[in-house]
């Protein structure tokens, strides 16, 4: 008898084993594929630029003193620690493809640890996966392929959830170290730990008591970060002036619109996916139909059982236990609306109606109150279809869904793979119409350009790059800039000629707040319009009025004498390479 029972247990523990090395394979390569499939061809985008390639030039003895010296300029030091840390070491490894691979591995251990979570939660497998199927293909949050996000906000989940774990395994000490390493990281996620205790079985009077200790601690790490941060920067974090009225209700609002429209997105974004694949063909078609079949073909062997471990080839479950599993389910519903409006509390910085590029991120700690929400939606589902013996139809229908929620992660790729075509092509046709740079040089664009829905090829931070595809000499004081010009620019220059570069005449899209402002004479200026849907130089003069403004000719090219930085290779084109039209909307 001892040896069939300890037969049994090793049994037991095997097959967990290797069902969650099953699950791990399925939601790893889901990842892949919905978030990373292109990833070979892409590249840095709007905040990259002043954070992830910042480190690339850095020897290995400077990179500890450089997270040291800039990693609190927002109150968050894990979340720029992390950026520049992950960056400089994916770099070493293998260029920026391997700063990629890393985000892949954060995301994809957020992902396995959700699903770890879920089974904690209930027994039944397809609850664990659909749930965490809904967590890696989260539709509301666009960012997850943006290495700023990826690296700096993803490793905050990271924190929430091992916390999550430990308090529920009773190591709340432990909890509370890793909490505070998601507050010091994204605060935005932070509120989440609230709820936490909810996620226990048995609520009772006990669960009262500690639910006010728990909610005491965590007040408390917040009142003394606050303080922490009002002596060390001067404020609260990215919000300066903090006016208390307009907050609370700024922070009101995401909590009530937010939870919506992250859910909402789950029945958005499949349909828009599938308006895509109709006009779609070749390939994607291929992958999705690819990813159907294999959803259809996992959903409909997961055991369906909601209080035990192994069940009959019938998947056979009693009327008391479908009962007592709907019951579970609407309290872990209950929860997961919890949690999805814990998500948004300390949103400050963007709007919860934000459903596109980098300002989605607003949605990022709803994923895990909204995937809950989803497993019980698709166990209520299958409940349902066992009764009525449909349960392959349910898998095909609940496969299609999380199939159209890949193909609206390849549409987000395809985003971020033409912003990096539209970049290289535009900074390539920039070096060979500006090849003249000298100290102070600044380079003026006037174009329309276009505003890409998920990422932005053309965002603010236009004038970091030229510093960063040549080694200028340090002696210069003024390392060429690029700036956007606004549509009116040209009523803005004064009648001396002098352009004012600063934040307040409105005459530059983009003047980083940190630069001193600057005054230069229209002929010390490289100025690049768009014509017939071409980039070029403008060398004759600008009439407005009565006044004629000349700018900078073209002289003898200096780049030559400079050597390449980290960034050429990745952002200049051969000459031999066909470029692709950046005029062009996406």
């Amino acid at each position: 008898m001892i040896k069939l029972k300890v037969l049994k247990n090793w049994i037991n523990s095997n097959y967990k084993s290797w069902s969650n090395l099953k699950a791990f394979f399925i939601l790893a390569l889901t990842i892949w594929i919905a978030h990373f499939w292109y990833s070979g061809s892409f590249g840095l985008y709007e905040d990259d630029y002043n954070r992830v390639s910042k480190v690339f030039d850095l020897a290995w003895a400077e990179i500890g003193n450089y997270i040291l010296h800039f990693s609190n300029s927002q109150g968050r030091p894990l979340h720029d620690g992390l950026i520049y840390l992950l960056s400089f070491l994916g770099f070493r490894l293998g260029g920026l493809q391997s700063i990629y691979w890393i985000g892949y591995v954060i995301i994809t251990i957020n992902t396995f640890l959700f699903y770890l979570l879920l089974k904690r939660l209930s027994a039944n497998q397809f609850f664990a996966m659909t749930g965490a199927l809904a967590f890696c293909l989260f539709p509301a949050d666009t960012t997850k392929p943006f290495l700023t996000h990826s690296l700096g906000i993803q490793p905050s989940l990271t924190f929430l959830l091992a916390a999550t774990h430990c308090y529920l395994s009773q190591k709340k000490i432990l909890s509370y170290g890793f909490i505070l390493g998601s507050l010091l990281c994204y605060e935005t996620i932070f509120p989440v730990f609230l709820a936490v205790p909810l996620l226990q079985r048995q609520w009772d009077l006990k669960l009262r008591r500690e639910l006010l200790r728990h909610i005491i601690i965590l007040g408390g790490m917040i009142i003394s970060i606050v303080i922490i941060r009002k002596l060390s920067i001067g404020g609260v974090g990215v919000i300066k002036n903090l006016d208390f009225i307009s907050t609370i209700r700024w922070s009101l609002s995401n909590q009530f619109y937010g939870p919506f429209i992250s859910i909402s997105m789950f029945f958005y974004r499949p349909f828009q996916a599938l308006l895509y694949l109709l006009q779609s063909k070749g390939e994607l078609i291929i992958l999705i139909s690819f990813c159907l079949a294999g959803f259809v073909w996992v959903l409909s062997r997961l055991d369906f059982a909601p209080y035990r471990q192994n069940v009959s080839s019938q998947n056979s479950v009693s009327c008391s236990e479908n009962f007592n599993y709907f019951q579970h389910l609407t309290k872990l519903t209950l929860v997961g609306f919890i949690l999805l409006t814990l998500a948004y509390p300390l949103t400050l910085t963007e709007l919860a109606t934000e459903i596109s590029g980098r300002a989605s991120r607003v949605h990022v700690a709803a994923a895990i109150g909204a995937s809950i929400i989803v497993a019980c939606a698709c166990s209520a589902i299958l409940l349902l279809a066992n009764r009525y013996r449909l349960k392959n139809l349910a898998a095909a229908i609940l496969a299609a869904f999380f199939a159209l929620l890949i193909g609206f992660g390849i549409m987000v790729q395809q985003d971020y793979q033409r912003s990096w075509q539209y970049q290289r092509a535009f900074w390539t046709d920039v070096m060979h119409l500006a090849p003249d740079l000298t100290d102070g040089t600044v380079i003026l664009v006037d174009a329309l350009l276009p505003w890409g829905e998920q990422i932005h090829p053309f965002a603010w931070s236009m004038p970091s790059v030229v510093g960063q595809l040549y080694q200028f000499p340090w002696q210069w004081k003024n390392v060429p800039k690029l700036y956007k010009l606004n549509p009116d620019w040209q009523q803005k220059i004064p009648a001396n000629g002098e352009m004012a570069l600063n934040n307040d005449n409105g005459l530059l899209s983009y003047y980083y707040t940190w630069e001193s402002p600057r005054q230069v004479k229209t002929s010390e200026i490289i100025l690049l319009q768009e014509k017939d849907g071409k980039l070029v130089r403008t060398t004759t003069p600008i009439v407005v009025g009565t006044k004629k403004f000349s700018f900078k000719p073209l002289t003898n090219s200096t780049l030559d004498s400079f050597e390449k930085a980290y960034l050429y290779d990745y952002l200049i084109s051969p000459n031999n390479k066909k470029s692709v039209n950046y005029f062009q909307p996406f």
